[in-house]
C-alpha cells in the first residue's frame, strides 16, 4: 500500500507531467509575478525572467510610472547569451527605448509588433547578435474608473522590448503577450488598491474634519443655553459681548463646514465632467483685495499670522471671478495652515507678459521632495504639520481651476527655514468656457 503522502507526490508528478514544460514555465512565470514591480531592480527581475522563459538575448521591461499613482519611469533590461559583452551604455539605452516607445505608441496597435533594426536604431545597432526588435504595451483596461483628475487610470502602464537574432517564434510571441497581460493585470490590481486606500483616507479625513466644527458649534450652543437658565446680575451690555462671540464662533464653524462641503462637491463635479469656468472681464487685483478683506485677514488673525499684500491697484483678466476667488481662498488658507504664529505670509499679485501670476509665500516648514507632487492630489497632504484642519483638497482643485483658465498652480520654491512659494498662473487672453 503507497503510503498518503506519497500517493500525493505521484498525483503531482503526473499533473505535472500532463502539462507541456513551456506552458509550466509560463504558470510559474504568472505566479512569480504577483505585484507591480515598481523600482528598478523589481523591472529588472522582470526583464530577466522574461528572457529565460522565451530564450531571447534582450528584454526591456518600461514601465511609465506607479500604476498607484505617482512616481517616475522605470527600466528593467536583461542581457544574456552572446550580448552579456557587449551590453551597451545605459543612458543612450534608455533614451532609445523612450524614442523607440514614443514612436510605437502612434501606431494604435494591439499585440506585439516587430520590426528590422537599421542603423538609425543606435545603440541597439551596436548589440551585434540583434537583428529584430519586438514589442507589446502593456495597456490597462481600466477605463473612467475613478475621475479624480490626476488619479484617473493611465491608457497604458508601460511596454516589454524583445531583442532578437531572427523574428520571434509563435511560442515567443505569446511569452510575450502573456507577460505584457500579467504585467497589466498586477497593475490594475495596484491601481484599484489605491483607490481604495485613497476612499480610506477620504472617509477618514472628511469624518474628522466634519466633527471639528460640528463639536464646537454643539459646545458652544450648550453653554449658550446653560447660561439663559442660569440667572447672574450681569449688565446688559456684558450679556450682548458674551452672546455676539458666542454667535462670531458658531458662525466661523458654520463656515468652515460650508467650505468643506464645496470642497466635495468640486470633487463630484469634477467626477462627473460637470466642473466649469466661465470667464469674464474681471479685476484680479479687486477681487483678491475683497476676499483678503472679507474673511481670510480676521482667519489669519486669529491664527496669530500677519498678512503682507503687494498688488497694483487694478488688474484686469480674463478669468471667472468666483473660481479666482476660490484660487486665492485655497493658496492664501493653506499658507496659513502651515505658518507658525507670529509668522507672515506674503500676497504678491503681478502681470508679466500676456499674464499675470498669484504668488503666496508662508513661512512653514519646507515640502519633502517626495511630496512635491503628491499634494497636488486629491486628499493628500505633505508631511509636514498644519495648525488648522483640511480636506487636502484646496491645491488639487486650484490647480483644476488654474488648468480650464489655460494655467496652472505650481510649487516654485521651497527651502527649509525659508518656507515655500506656491504661484498660480492665468493667461490675460479669453480662455473661453472650459470644463472637465
Amino acid at each position: 500500500m503507497v503510503p498518503p503522502r506519497a500517493a500525493e507526490n505521484i498525483d503531482e508528478k503526473r499533473s505535472e507531467e500532463r502539462v507541456s514544460r513551456p506552458e509550466y514555465e509560463l504558470v510559474a512565470f504568472y505566479r512569480s509575478v504577483s505585484t507591480w514591480p515598481a523600482k528598478d531592480p523589481e523591472l529588472e527581475d522582470v526583464a530577466s525572467k522574461i528572457s529565460a522563459l522565451s530564450g531571447v538575448p534582450f528584454v526591456a521591461v518600461y514601465s511609465l510610472g506607479d500604476p498607484r499613482g505617482g512616481g517616475t519611469e522605470g527600466f528593467g533590461i536583461s542581457f544574456s547569451g552572446a550580448l552579456e559583452g557587449e551590453r551597451p551604455v545605459e543612458i543612450p539605452l534608455r533614451e532609445f527605448i523612450r524614442r523607440f516607445v514614443k514612436a510605437e505608441s502612434r501606431h494604435q496597435f494591439d499585440g506585439v509588433h516587430q520590426m528590422t533594426i537599421t542603423r538609425e536604431h543606435l545603440p541597439i545597432f551596436n548589440l551585434s547578435h540583434l537583428r529584430t526588435i519586438s514589442s507589446v504595451p502593456i495597456h490597462s483596461e481600466i477605463r473612467e474608473l475613478s475621475k479624480l483628475g490626476t488619479t484617473r487610470a493611465p491608457s497604458e502602464f508601460g511596454w516589454i522590448l524583445i531583442g532578437s537574432e531572427k523574428p520571434l517564434s509563435a511560442f515567443q510571441e505569446l511569452v510575450l503577450n502573456a507577460a505584457a497581460r500579467r504585467l497589466a493585470e498586477v497593475g490594475e490590481i495596484a491601481h484599484l488598491e489605491s483607490i481604495i486606500a485613497l476612499r480610506s483616507q477620504f472617509l477618514s479625513i472628511a469624518s474628522h474634519e466634519l466633527k471639528t466644527p460640528l463639536t464646537s458649534i454643539y459646545g458652544v450652543l450648550q453653554l449658550q443655553e446653560r447660561m439663559l437658565r442660569v440667572k447672574k446680575d450681569e449688565p446688559e451690555s456684558t450679556q450682548l459681548e458674551r452672546q455676539q462671540s458666542f454667535l462670531k464662533m458658531v458662525i466661523r464653524q458654520v463656515e468652515r463646514l460650508n467650505e468643506l462641503i464645496d470642497g466635495l462637491l468640486n470633487i463630484s463635479r469634477i467626477q462627473n465632467g460637470r466642473f466649469m469656468v466661465e470667464p469674464s472681464e474681471t479685476d484680479a487685483a479687486a477681487v483678491l483685495r475683497e476676499t483678503l478683506g472679507a474673511r481670510l485677514t480676521t482667519i489669519a488673525e486669529e491664527a496669530g499670522v500677519h498678512m503682507n499684500l503687494d498688488a497694483p491697484p487694478a488688474l484686469n483678466a480674463w478669468v471667472d471671478p468666483v473660481r479666482f476667488e476660490e484660487v486665492v481662498t485655497n493658496l492664501i488658507m493653506n499658507a496659513i495652515r502651515f505658518s507658525p504664529e507670529g509668522g507672515v505670509v506674503s500676497v504678491r499679485l503681478k502681470e508679466d507678459s500676456g499674464s499675470f501670476q498669484l504668488q503666496v509665500r508662508d513661512q512653514g516648514p519646507s515640502v519633502p521632495i517626495e511630496d512635491r507632487d503628491r499634494i497636488f492630489q486629491p486628499f493628500e497632504r505633505a508631511q509636514r504639520t498644519a495648525r488648522l484642519g483640511g480636506l487636502g483638497l484646496g491645491l488639487f482643485i486650484s490647480r483644476q481651476i488654474a488648468q480650464l483658465h489655460g494655467g496652472n498652480v505650481s510649487l516654485v520654491e521651497s527651502v527649509p527655514g525659508k518656507g515655500n512659494v506656491f504661484e498660480a498662473y492665468f493667461p490675460l487672453r479669453n480662455a473661453g468656457v472650459a470644463s472637465i
